[in-house]
């Protein structure tokens, strides 16, 4: 009987060349000895391995903060592989010490030279100027507050995949694709190519999340309570401040949830939107958790979906066959699979105002949430995310493939 190790060099060879993702490689030349010596292309395989992409969806952790890694090492950022449950190191200085928050697998970087703001993509590199920050007008600030603003970037999201798909049109000014930001309790949006950023009003309270619905068209805005408003961003006068109007607004008592100190929101199917709330734990500092986890840690999470037909709003106990995705990235939901567990919250510690002033950071709040039984899974160890500047990320898939620049 025939078993792995003696496959067939040409049997190897066959197989070897059709790996076209990273995780896969690493995972044929851990199969055996054999497989790693006995064929040609395996040796291809050992050496270009590293300029495979990977799949997504992935995260990108938190800034290395060892004091005895050179510059090299701090120029590159590490990638937690959900698909291989791996990690991957990828040279990323345009992300150096500076605030990102991502949506559709591309980052939105905000510097404190000119108040810059890019887009980047993580694993091609290619960055995409947008307007400068102290374009909001009701912004205005000196170059010696930046150490406090540059933690206002809080949500971005885009109103098509991807933002290379319209840097050639020459109708990109009149095309689809939008990049709105929270930045702070400011509400914003604009087009490539436009040199400043058009300001959206109209909603009362704090914001918590954005998202846009790709089958509905419409730009929905969550603020305290649960209030949903929407707009159409696609069709304005860029020139003019867009108002939103309001769609609906949670009914907590029915539901049995009087606050909503956190709260999230997500595209759900054709015709809904997918609210979820998160509970958190806090600990005083003689508490044995508070040595474990910090000042707080995430208790449960629930879920609720509105319609966008008849507004109704009813909670659902499981996410099906499906994946979510929460933090400091527009929250999406994926088909499980390939490393992505059904019914469950994958989350990140977006919590970060306990920690903006202690000298080590924070950010460990990390792991998978089950639905059907609410108990918190690891993902790795949570020192893999704390953070000083950056936060971990979670990436979506932004439908294209990139060359990735690797650290070896």
């Amino acid at each position: 009987m025939t078993t792995w190790s003696d496959l067939l060099p040409e049997i190897l060879n066959e197989i070897a060349e059709k790996l076209n993702f990273y995780e896969d490689s690493i995972s044929f030349l851990s199969v055996c000895s054999s497989w790693r010596s006995s064929a040609t292309t395996t040796a291809d395989v050992i050496r270009h391995h590293h300029l495979l992409p990977s799949r997504f969806p992935m995260l990108m952790l938190a800034e290395s903060k060892m004091e005895e890694d050179d510059d090299d090492d701090q120029d590159c950022r590490s990638f937690f592989l959900l698909s291989g449950s791996m990690m991957r190191k990828v040279k990323l200085p345009e992300a150096r010490w500076k605030p990102c928050v991502s949506t559709h697998g591309w980052l939105l970087t905000t510097g404190e030279e000119e108040f810059s703001a890019k887009l980047l993509h993580p694993l091609s590199r290619t960055q995409i100027d947008l307007p400068q920050l102290y374009m909001f007008h009701e912004l205005y600030f000196d170059q010696d507050e930046w150490s406090y603003y540059r933690h206002f970037m809080r949500r971005v999201v885009f109103t098509s995949p991807n933002p290379s798909f319209t840097t050639d049109n020459s109708n990109t000014k009149g095309g689809s694709f939008r990049v709105v930001i929270i930045w702070g309790e400011t509400l914003g949006f604009c087009r490539l190519g436009d040199v400043s950023w058009t300001r959206i009003n109209g909603w009362e309270g704090n914001l918590f999340d954005i998202t846009y619905h790709n089958t509905r068209k419409r730009l929905y805005v969550m603020a305290t309570m649960g209030t949903i408003y929407e707009c159409d961003i696609l069709n304005n006068d860029a020139s003019r401040p867009l108002t939103l109007r309001q769609l609906s607004t949670f009914p907590g008592k029915e539901f049995g949830c009087l606050c909503l100190p956190s709260a999230y929101l997500l595209e759900w199917g054709h015709n809904s939107l997918l609210m979820i709330t998160r509970e958190r734990k806090y600990y005083k500092k003689h508490d044995e958790e508070y040595i474990r986890y910090g000042p707080y840690s995430t208790k449960s999470f629930q879920c609720f979906e509105l319609s966008l037909d008849d507004g109704k709003w009813s909670k659902i106990t499981s996410l099906g066959d499906k994946s979510v995705f929460l933090g400091f990235n527009s929250s999406f939901a994926m088909n499980a699979g390939r490393g992505m567990k059904p019914d469950c919250i994958y989350f990140t510690d977006d919590h970060y105002e306990p920690y903006l002033d202690l000298p080590d950071g924070g950010g460990g709040d990390v792991g998978v949430y089950h639905m059907f039984d609410g108990s918190i899974e690891a993902m790795f160890d949570s020192q893999e995310s704390v953070f000083r500047g950056s936060p971990p990320l979670w990436l979506q898939s932004s439908n294209d493939q990139c060359n990735l620049v690797v650290c070896k």
